[in-house]
């Protein structure tokens, strides 16, 4: 329990000095999006890089195939789902990246230890990459401009190299790596708090939109998880349990960062995952009760 709570301490402490700087400076939109362009292209792929690096084995590879098993099936319902209903690119994009790191983690370790902690990192693994490569693609509402603009996207790349130079076996070295996964580690804090800075910003017609996404992460998604799991794990199992704990989350807060870079309405993004994402840790006792 006590990290479940430094883990919410850690989520809401970025966000409120967000808040409040945007109250007590007022800078303008335009510092918003800069600090979202900088994190999508520096910080973001460090830290995409650092947790995609490293070396694999059998049961690695057994993980990583569940977890993308996973990952594939929320993301076609949701997408599928959300399209449907909302026909909405940025809302589809909230509804299928999700917050597949800053709240699983810690609920997961603290129910389930440390082998838990590598199975959300391989869902975050998927997640992410699929997040990143639709979100030029959703946003620009064009396909040919988004496959252009996909082309010059960073941290597609990060995903990529990591995993080729895993699988390659190619050993950098140590004091590289590190220093890449520090500044990596800053990216989530820096993104919690550019999201605080569209708090000022949240306006009362994204409840509606948040209850589209809401329906799609909260109840087609888990649905869609719990039906397929027992096709790649066993029900039951670590993998089964790590897969539906991901599939209940709320939006990713690097979906608001994405929307703040590529969508006119950046704060709509912001106010749906906030919206979320406190619904989702007030849930959050109950969903603990069902899984642990």
């Amino acid at each position: 329990m006590e990290g479940i709570l430094r883990a919410l301490v850690e989520l809401y402490a970025p966000v409120a000095l967000g808040a409040l700087y945007s109250i007590t400076a007022k800078p303008g939109e335009g510092f918003a999006r800069a600090l979202s362009r900088a994190l999508l292209y520096s910080f973001l792929p460090l830290l995409l890089f650092t947790s995609t690096y490293g070396g694999g084995s059998g049961e690695l590879l057994a993980e990583l195939a569940q977890m993308g098993a996973a990952a594939a099936v929320a993301a076609a319902a949701s997408l599928a789902s959300s399209l449907a209903l909302a026909r909405d690119g940025e809302l589809a994009l909230l509804s299928t990246y999700v917050n597949a790191g800053y709240l699983p983690i810690p609920v997961a370790q603290a129910l389930w230890g440390e082998r838990a902690v590598r199975l959300v990192g391989f869902y975050v693994l998927f997640n992410a990459s699929l997040g990143y490569a639709l979100a030029p693609l959703l946003l620009k509402g064009d396909l040919k401009g988004g496959l252009r603009e996909l082309a010059r996207f960073p941290p597609l790349y990060a995903v990529l190299s990591g995993l080729a130079l895993s699988l390659a076996g190619v050993e950098l070295p140590s004091f590289l790596v590190q220093a890449a996964a520090r500044v990596g580690g800053a990216a989530p804090h820096l993104a919690l708090f550019a999201v605080g800075l569209q708090l000022t910003r949240v306006r009362l017609e994204s409840l509606r939109d948040a209850a589209k996404v809401a329906v799609v992460r909260f109840a087609i998604a888990p649905l869609a998880v719990a039906l397929a799991a027992p096709r790649f794990t066993e029900v039951g199992s670590l993998a089964w349990r790590v897969a539906i704990l991901e599939s209940c989350m709320p939006p990713a807060v690097t979906g608001a960062v994405l929307c703040s870079v590529y969508s006119p309405r950046p704060e709509r993004g912001a106010s749906v995952v906030l919206l979320l994402t406190l619904a989702s840790t007030a849930a959050l006792p109950i969903l603990l009760a069902l899984l642990a």
